[in-house]
């Protein structure tokens, strides 16, 4: 008996090995071996993977990162509004906006003058715009303006625009020429004018909106909100005007400016000119209207301003008692306030502009007799200061007022004769006299 193919492969009938490949014992026929097709596939899946996981990556960074993003394309736009012309930055702001862009600030048509200075930014005319309400975010008007290209079309100039007007209307508006500059008033007034010259001066000029009478009435009897809006106006006793308060200067305001307008600018002038004094009189605990009263009468007495602190010096020795107690000021512009009032009173307002004012009385000042109500300004019978200010005194004769230089113990003064506008000073009366005479 022999044994067949021991030690050697099996062989198949056509007479070829037959080798196993099987890992437990089975033995795998060596024709169902891998193909190149199931080599392609793994290959695709391999794709398909990446993709899904790019994808998720993607969608990742857009709920992770999104808003990241859109803050930071909404700081670009704010900080710099010339970044609205990156297509991704307009996209964020016009998403962010929505309805703004189209809809009006306000129901308000209430029509509101709006002011584009020369030479001014976007982003300073957006802010103004929102600051009066007339749209309700700046960064819509950055976006119409500089999406579209329009920055050198915006006008400068003073335009009429209300809070119901849209977006777009607003910055069409802007693009047009703007209102016509309205027509200016100039008024010059000096210091040392009363109430009453002011107001002539008005009915002279007559300018356009401004009604004499209503100023008038306004000036002698502020009304509390007008009191309430100058807190120093506390100083001015009930009942009084607003004589000694009116600032002086050339004004220039447009021919809309009303009484009170025009009064609100007198105040304004005076306490941008006197705020240090205001803040002086608190902290000496000085009365201010009696210091503006003394003022005034150093206003239409002193001439050269070297000589404004002595004339107050002299009133105020004669306060302090040093004319052997008489309290006397015998301060001649104070008698001469009295009679040119009682004067004005008899007399219509259109007349004021050919009144002279400030003329010398025609008969001894000590005799002069005065009405009840004025007889505080006859300070030759009645000592003490007078109840107001008799006109609207300069810096120099409140300063003078606040410092009076009573070192000497001058009690009189009288004006020289030589041409020189100055005064001759006396501590006594027989100096006084020696003076006057020279001068006569």
């Amino acid at each position: 008996m022999t044994a067949s193919g021991r030690g050697r492969p099996p062989r198949d009938d056509s007479g070829r090995d037959i080798r196993a490949y099987g890992v437990t014992g089975h033995s795998i026929d060596s024709r169902r071996r891998p193909t190149r097709s199931s080599g392609k596939s793994g290959v695709w899946r391999g794709v398909i993977f990446l993709v899904i996981l790019g994808a998720v990556v993607l969608v990742g960074a857009f709920l992770f990162a999104g808003p990241a993003f859109r803050d930071f394309a909404r700081g670009m736009a704010r900080d710099n509004p010339q970044s609205l012309r990156i297509p991704f930055v307009a996209d964020v702001v016009r998403d962010d906006l929505g309805s703004a862009l189209e809809s009006p600030a306000d129901a308000d048509a209430t029509p509101t003058e709006f002011i584009v200075q020369s030479g001014a930014t976007v982003t300073a005319i957006a802010r103004a715009l929102a600051d009066q309400g007339l749209i309700s975010d700046p960064a819509v008007f950055q976006y119409i303006v500089v999406t579209r290209d329009l920055e050198s079309q915006l006008q400068s100039g003073t335009f009429t625009l209300s809070a119901q007007m849209t977006p777009q209307e607003i910055v069409d508006r802007l693009r047009q020429a703007p209102e016509p500059a309205p027509a200016m008033v100039t008024l010059a007034l000096r210091d040392g004018l009363r109430v009453e010259q002011y107001v002539a001066q008005l009915e002279d000029q007559q300018p356009a909106q401004v009604d004499p009478a209503e100023f008038y009435e306004l000036a002698q009897h502020p009304p509390a909100e007008l009191v309430s809006d100058y807190p120093w106006l506390e100083a001015i006793p009930a009942g009084q005007s607003l004589e000694g308060f009116l600032g002086a200067g050339v004004f220039e305001f447009d021919t809309e400016t009303d009484a009170q307008a025009l009064l609100r600018l007198l105040l304004d002038e005076w306490q941008a000119t006197n705020e240090a004094f205001v803040t002086r009189a608190e902290q000496e605990d000085r009365d201010l209207y009696e210091v503006v009263t003394l003022a005034s009468i150093v206003e239409r007495e002193a001439v050269l301003d070297e000589e404004r602190a002595l004339i107050a010096g002299v009133y105020q020795n004669r306060l302090d008692g040093l004319a052997n107690g008489v309290l006397l000021l015998n301060a001649d512009p104070t008698v001469i306030y009295a009679n040119d009032t009682m004067q004005l009173r008899d007399m219509g307002i259109s007349e004021w502009p050919q009144f002279v004012f400030w003329n010398r009385v025609g008969e001894a000042l000590q005799d002069f007799a005065v009405t009840d109500d004025l007889q505080g300004y006859q300070s030759y019978q009645t000592g003490g200061l007078p109840p107001g200010p008799i006109a609207s005194p300069s810096t120099l004769s409140i300063e003078a007022a606040f410092d009076p230089d009573t070192a000497d113990g001058y009690l009189f003064f009288v004006a020289t004769c030589d041409g020189s506008r100055g005064h001759l000073f006396a501590t006594n009366n027989r100096e006084h006299n020696e003076n006057v005479a020279q001068c006569q």
